[in-house]
C-alpha cells in the first residue's frame, strides 16, 4: 500500500509540473476576451508601408507583424475572405471564385459544416460558446454569402466604408462582443478604379487607416482594449488596377496584431492567409477541428517562444531592386529600341552583396559582384541575387532587357488594330465583324505605350512575322488581364480567353527554321489590363518575345 500511495504521489507530481509548465502560456491566452478581426479588401504590403497610415504604422510599432504573409490562389476577393474565415484554402472549402455560392460549387467542402457551408470560425464560437456575442459587418455584400449568418447575432452590410466603421462602433459600444469581424472595401475599390500605387490609392489606405483608429479608440473608450486583440489583414495586394493572378504583390499581404500581451516587432515566420482565424481561435481559448489547416501563430504572445526554423524565410532580406525598375505587371529592364541600355542595382538591406548574371541562370558566390552601372547591349534575361556571409540571402530579382537596334526599326515590329467594344465583353470578339478605330504599329505583344481611346470595353489585334532559329518545339505564353489568344500560321497556340485577372496559358508547338505569321489577340472589358507575350525553346530561356524576331514582313 505504502509503495501504491508513493506511485501516485509521484504520479501526482509528474502531472503538477506539466500543468506549471503549460499554465503561463494558456493563461496569457485565456487573458484575451476580445478579438476583432478587421479585413481591408485589397490592402497591399506596398499601401501600409507608403500611405499616410500613423494608426497601422503605431499597432506595428506596438504590436506584431509581417508584411509577407500569403493569401491563397486565386488572389481573388472570395476565396481569399473564405479561407481567412474558415482556416483552410479553397482546395477545402470550395469556394474559388466571386459567383459561388452554397450549392452551386464545383468543388465540395472536404467536411461538412452547417447548411452546406464549410466549418467557419462563426460555428466554431457558436457550437462552443453560444452564449458569447458574435458579429460580422462587412463593405462587401458578398462577404455573406461565405458562410452560415445563423451563427452570426449581428450581421449587417454597410453602404459605404464610413457607415460600416459606424455600424461596428455602435455595436461594440451595445455589445462588447467576444468576436467581431469587420470587412472595409474602400481600398480596394481605389486599386482598380485608378491602380495600386497611385495617390488615389494610397488615399484610401489612409481613410481605412482612420476608420481602424476610431475603432480603436472605441475599444479604449469602452474599457475593452486591455483585454481585447486586433488583427489587421488583407485578402489579397494588387498589381495595375487588378488582381487575380499569379503574382508577389498580388499574393503577399499585410498581417498586423496588436493589444493584450502582444509582442512587439517583426514575426520572422512564415504566414498563411488561414492562419487568421487559428490565431484568433487560440487566443479565444477555442478547440480547433482538425480539418482546418491553419494554426495559430503563438510566438505573437509574451512568453511564447519562437518556433525552432530550419529553413529561413525567404522573405527575410529584401530582394535585389533592378533598374530601370517594373511598373505594374510589367517586369524590371524593358523595351530599349535605338538607345542605349544600361541595368543599375540597387540593394535595399543594410548588409550583403549583390551578384548577377546576365544569362538568366541563378547567381551563385562565383557571379559577377556588383560595383556600377552595366551596359546591356543586346535582348538579356538578368538575375540578381543578395549574399550574405558567402551565401545567398533573398529570392531571385529578374529583369527582361529587350533591346532593338535603330538599324532594325523599320523592318521589324507588328502592326496593330484597336476596337471598340459594347459594355461589358467577357470574351475576345468576331474580329472580322469589327472595324477598326485606330491602327499602329508595336515593337513587341504589349499594350504598354499603345495610344488607345479608351482603357475599358476595347480590344485590340497585333500582326507580323516571327523568325524561328532552329527546328524544335516551342512554348509560346500569353499573360493578359482580360483574355487574350495567340495563332501561328492560322493555328491557335494559346487560348487564355474570359474576363479575368493577369493569368498566364502556354501552348506548345513544333515549328520549322525560318518566318512563321503571328497574331495575338487581346481584349480588356473593364478594370486592370495588360498583356506580355513569352517564348521558350532549344537554347532559349523563358523571356519576353524578342523584338529582334518579329518583323512586319
Amino acid at each position: 500500500m505504502t509503495k501504491l500511495i508513493r506511485n501516485f504521489a509521484l504520479l501526482a507530481t509528474f502531472f503538477a509540473v506539466l500543468t506549471n509548465v503549460a499554465t503561463p502560456n494558456a493563461v496569457s491566452a485565456q487573458e484575451v476576451r476580445h478579438v476583432i478581426i478587421i479585413g481591408v479588401d485589397g490592402l497591399s504590403t506596398d499601401g501600409v508601408l507608403k500611405a499616410q497610415a500613423p494608426t497601422l504604422h503605431d499597432m506595428m510599432a506596438n504590436g506584431s507583424w509581417s508584411m509577407h504573409a500569403r493569401g491563397v490562389m486565386p488572389t481573388s476577393s472570395a476565396a481569399n475572405w473564405a479561407s481567412i474565415i474558415n482556416g483552410v484554402g479553397p482546395e477545402q472549402h470550395g469556394v474559388n471564385n466571386n459567383d459561388w455560392w452554397v450549392g452551386a460549387a464545383s468543388i465540395t467542402t472536404s467536411v461538412t459544416g452547417s447548411g452546406g457551408f464549410f466549418p467557419s470560425i462563426f460555428q466554431i464560437i457558436h457550437d462552443q460558446h453560444p452564449e458569447w456575442e458574435v458579429g460580422s459587418i462587412y463593405h462587401w455584400e458578398g462577404f455573406s454569402s461565405l458562410y452560415d449568418r445563423r451563427f452570426v447575432d449581428y450581421d449587417i452590410h454597410g453602404q459605404d466604408e464610413g457607415e460600416t466603421a459606424r455600424l461596428a462602433i455602435d455595436y461594440i459600444k451595445a455589445k462588447r462582443p467576444q468576436f467581431l469581424f469587420i470587412h472595409l472595401d474602400n481600398v480596394d475599390h481605389a486599386g482598380h478604379v485608378d491602380g495600386h500605387g497611385t495617390q488615389s490609392y494610397y488615399d484610401a489606405v489612409a481613410k481605412a487607416d482612420v476608420l481602424i483608429g476610431q475603432i480603436r479608440q472605441t475599444l479604449i473608450e469602452a474599457g475593452m482594449m486591455d483585454d481585447s486583440v486586433i488583427l489587421v489583414t488583407a485578402d489579397h495586394g494588387g498589381v495595375g488596377k487588378g488582381h487575380g493572378g499569379e503574382t508577389m504583390p498580388e499574393l503577399e499581404i499585410p498581417w498586423i496584431v496588436y493589444g493584450k500581451n502582444i509582442n512587439p516587432g517583426e514575426v520572422d515566420l512564415p504566414i498563411n492567409t488561414f492562419d487568421t482565424t487559428a490565431t484568433a481561435a487560440w487566443l479565444l481559448g477555442l478547440k480547433t477541428p482538425y480539418a482546418w489547416l491553419g494554426r495559430p501563430i503563438r510566438q505573437i504572445l509574451k512568453g511564447e517562444a519562437a518556433p525552432e526554423q530550419t529553413y529561413r524565410v525567404s522573405s527575410f532580406y529584401a530582394a535585389p531592386v533592378i533598374e530601370p525598375v517594373g511598373h505594374g505587371n510589367s517586369p524590371a529592364g524593358g523595351l530599349f529600341v535605338g538607345q542605349r541600355a544600361q541595368m543599375s542595382l540597387r540593394n535595399p538591406n543594410p548588409l550583403g552583396e549583390l551578384r548577377y548574371t546576365l544569362d538568366g541562370s541563378i547567381p551563385t558566390i562565383a557571379s559577377t559582384l556588383y560595383i556600377r552601372p552595366v551596359d546591356i547591349e543586346r535582348s538579356t534575361i538578368v538575375r540578381v541575387v543578395l549574399f550574405v556571409d558567402g551565401q545567398p540571402a533573398s529570392v531571385p530579382s529578374t529583369g527582361l532587357f529587350r533591346v532593338l537596334d535603330r538599324a532594325a526599326e523599320t523592318t521589324h515590329g507588328l502592326n496593330y488594330n484597336v476596337y471598340l467594344l459594347p459594355d461589358g465583353p467577357v470574351r475576345l470578339p468576331d474580329f472580322s465583324r469589327l472595324q477598326p478605330a485606330d491602327s499602329g504599329k508595336a515593337y513587341e505583344f504589349s499594350i504598354d505605350g499603345l495610344k488607345v481611346p479608351r482603357g475599358d470595353n476595347i480590344a485590340v489585334a497585333f500582326e507580323g512575322f516571327i523568325h524561328i532559329p532552329a527546328d524544335g518545339t516551342y512554348k509560346f505564353s500569353l499573360a493578359s488581364d482580360d483574355g487574350s489568344k495567340l495563332y501561328i500560321d492560322g493555328a491557335t497556340v494559346v487560348d487564355n480567353d474570359g474576363d479575368h485577372g493577369v493569368v498566364t496559358v502556354s501552348g506548345e508547338i513544333e515549328l520549322a527554321a525560318g518566318k512563321h505569321p503571328i497574331r495575338v489577340e487581346w481584349y480588356n472589358g473593364g478594370g486592370g489590363s495588360w498583356l506580355g507575350a513569352y517564348l521558350e525553346g532549344p537554347g532559349m530561356l523563358r523571356q519576353f518575345i524578342d523584338p529582334n524576331l518579329l518583323t512586319l514582313r
